[in-house]
């Protein structure tokens, strides 16, 4: 794109010159050359992440290639010009060395970004590419920039997946964290509604299993877990467990998608301030840990009760 040429890479400071293959942010817009970003493994502007700022060309980039860009660095958080040996920027501090940033690496090398160059996500196959999304490209009326802050550190993983329902109105994808672990995942995602139903479901489905491991623990004989009756039930209770599975890791992405746009418009309706939409939309996104142990407390909890009251009705086996 023309407002790229003449401005330095993000990651190695080349200037960029027409004919480059240049991949921005979908977050902050910050441009990157393709191979720059492949070895960053994501942005690396992460102030401007921070702060809900968006990259702007640089003032006075008078470069060209293999002159004075190669003589002194430019700040990528400032953009203030420093000497070429400098590790640290003389007006805001920030690192100046490529070596120092990131070493966080996302499985998908070349990134959630869109070559500048290319058009619309929207004439790609259903199963969309996340390399080519810009940060203003519109997903049913917010746009993936929001989505990202929403989302977290998988957004490469999510912004797919929200763009081809919105585009194609489908419903199902195949999440396995959502099929493995699914009350946990939804409080992971900040879904507690549906974690505490299912986490009802899947402890009632599991008593059954929990009696007999107890049984065999604590080496004691239950003699109405042998019965044709008990059987019968745990059987039905096992399928309906991973029937409800199959559900989560076909739908558990699309309502995902849905809270994810839901709080999204309530926050644009409620902040109009940039900085603070930003740091709403990504407090209300994210995950949260505490979800996670909550429900493995009371797993743990429904367990030692199921133990505690077989004792007493069992036999020495």
């Amino acid at each position: 794109m023309p407002k790229y040429i003449g401005q330095p890479c993000t990651s190695c400071r080349s200037v960029f010159k027409e004919g480059d293959d240049i991949v921005v942010c979908p977050v902050c817009g910050s441009p990157y050359h393709r191979d720059c970003y492949a070895n960053e493994g994501k942005c690396v502007n992460t102030i401007l992440h921070e702060a809900g700022r968006d990259w702007e060309p640089e003032a006075d980039t008078a470069f060209s290639a293999g002159s004075s860009a190669e003589a002194e660095k430019v700040c990528p958080n400032c953009g203030t010009k420093n000497p070429a040996g400098n590790l640290f920027c003389l007006n805001c501090g920030s690192s100046l060395s490529q070596s120092e940033r990131a070493e966080e690496k996302t499985d998908n090398p070349g990134g959630p970004f869109r070559n500048a160059q290319n058009g619309s996500p929207y004439g790609l196959p259903p199963f969309v590419n996340v390399s080519t999304v810009a940060a203003d490209s519109d997903v049913d009326g917010n746009t993936v920039g929001d989505y990202s802050k929403y989302v977290g550190s998988k957004f490469f993983y999510y912004i797919p997946k929200f763009m081809r329902f919105a585009k194609t109105k489908s419903k199902l994808s195949l999440n396995f964290s959502a099929f493995f672990f699914p009350y946990l995942w939804f409080a992971y995602r900040k879904m507690p509604a549906y974690a505490i139903v299912l986490w009802l479901v899947n402890t009632v489905a599991a008593i059954p299993a929990i009696a007999m491991y107890s049984s065999e623990m604590l080496g004691i004989a239950i003699p109405f877990l042998e019965t044709t009756g008990f059987i019968v039930l745990y059987n039905i209770l096992y399928i309906l467990d991973r029937v409800l599975r199959i559900l989560c890791a076909a739908f558990g992405n699309y309502l995902y998608y849905k809270k994810a746009k839901a709080d999204i418009c309530r926050i644009k309706e409620n902040f109009t301030e940039e900085t603070s939409r930003s740091n709403e939309i990504a407090a209300a996104g994210g995950v949260s840990m505490a979800g996670i142990w909550i429900f493995v407390g009371l797993t743990f909890a429904v367990s030692m009760v199921i133990s505690a009251v077989l004792a007493p009705i069992a036999a020495p086996m």
